[in-house]
């Protein structure tokens, strides 16, 4: 009888505890991480992220809002919304859509961002919105500010370059046929 009793008591506990964790994880799987832990090939948790994430070496992420730290890597997020902080030779990679601020060694935007990039190399592939802050700044096109030594574009819509060198395909303020102008260069 005691045997019985033990076995019964092991069952239900067993069935308690699987109960348990999985109402504890099932949340976990649907909701946005608060902190994660990306390193290479791993992210702990494994999901999106809301709230904190550190990239140490390299780490991708599709979806992360909030606060994202880059170590001695590169941090590869595929939309990004919050501040972007490239730490020790840190650089920071997104992959469609960058809304915030970034600061890295090198800031790559491969679709559109908007906000701002601090770095000695900034690159947005397509419309870029805000100020691009670097040695180097390209954007695909041009709303806002690029203050750098060189400043790359292929249109200007609204805004100004300020830089040694300034180049802006479609043309300068001063001619259509002229893409280089030094010092300064815009279009309102």
């Amino acid at each position: 009888m005691v045997t019985t009793n033990l076995k019964d008591y092991f069952h239900e506990a067993s069935l308690t505890s699987l109960l348990l964790a999985t109402a504890i994880c099932a949340p976990s799987v649907y909701a946005d991480s608060p902190v994660q832990l990306s390193v290479p090939t791993i992210n702990l948790p494994a999901g999106d992220v809301s709230g904190v994430r550190v990239s140490a070496l390299y780490g991708r992420s599709h979806n992360v809002k909030g606060l994202n730290f880059s170590v001695l890597g590169l941090s590869d997020i595929d939309n990004f919304t919050g501040i972007n902080l490239g730490l020790f030779y840190g650089a920071n990679r997104t992959r469609t859509s960058m809304k915030g601020f970034e600061l890295g060694l090198a800031n790559f935007n491969g679709g559109t961002a908007k906000g701002a990039d601090v770095g000695l190399v900034n690159y947005t592939a397509s419309n870029f919105t805000g100020a691009q802050l670097g040695l180097f700044n390209y954007a695909g096109s041009l709303n806002g500010l690029q203050f750098g030594f060189m400043n790359a574009t292929n249109h200007i819509n609204k805004g100004i370059q300020i830089g040694l060198i300034n180049f802006d395909r479609s043309g300068t303020f001063v001619s259509k046929d002229l893409p280089v102008f030094p010092l300064v260069n815009a279009r309102f």
